[in-house]
């Protein structure tokens, strides 16, 4: 039987669209591509920036012998907490926080200066409960740098109470006072109760 005019432009129709869809999926990907590709560039950028500023801040602060000197050493652009963190059990239940320190330039660079820590319990509908905090000083961060395969970070111990049923993870900030420029810099995230499955 041979196909009618309907049938053969239902038929026509349905190729297009299979072709229309097939090239929709791969420009988004392409844009995803893109998109990911130009944040991290993004992120790059004002991290250098971040860590002119700090240069540009000691260097004002002190009267370098030689001009210019001050500008051009790495400086502390950039805090975070590391995948590597997790929830402990064991004699006692505790927050293992690794916090990550980076220059302008995404590469290690040693912290000089106190760290403050708070672990937050997240209420329905309320303000963040503190069920634990810390102040380091100095002379603790500089023992609390931890290296090995995985990258240099520094281990920020907590303890906090068994957790209830009903939240998902704990809340940390991390304060730390840079003694090169006086800045503070901040990290914030979440950390999930389940016990951390990645060793340090």
């Amino acid at each position: 039987m041979r196909p009618t005019f309907s049938t053969s432009l239902l038929l026509i129709s349905a190729v297009l669209l299979a072709g229309c869809d097939s090239r929709s999926r791969r420009a988004s990907a392409r844009l995803r591509t893109e998109n990911d590709d130009l944040k991290r560039q993004v992120e790059g950028l004002e991290a250098r920036q971040a860590e002119l500023e700090a240069s540009l801040l000691a260097s004002e602060q002190t009267n370098a012998s030689v001009p210019g000197t001050r500008v051009e050493s790495p400086r502390l652009a950039h805090l975070s907490i590391s995948p590597l963190s997790g929830y402990e059990t064991g004699e006692t239940t505790h927050l293992e926080i690794h916090l990550t320190a980076a220059d302008g330039r995404q590469r290690p660079i040693q912290l000089h200066g106190p760290i403050e820590a708070q672990v937050l319990r997240p209420v329905s509908g309320g303000t963040p409960e503190l069920v634990s905090s810390i102040d380091m000083t100095t002379a603790d961060v500089r023992d609390a740098w931890r290296g090995g395969i995985l990258g240099a970070t520094y281990l920020i111990e907590l303890p906090v109470p068994e957790p209830s049923g009903e939240s998902t993870a704990w809340i940390v900030h991390i304060f730390h006072d840079d003694l090169h420029t006086g800045r503070r810099l901040e990290a914030s995230g979440p950390i999930a109760h389940q016990p951390s499955t990645v060793m340090p």
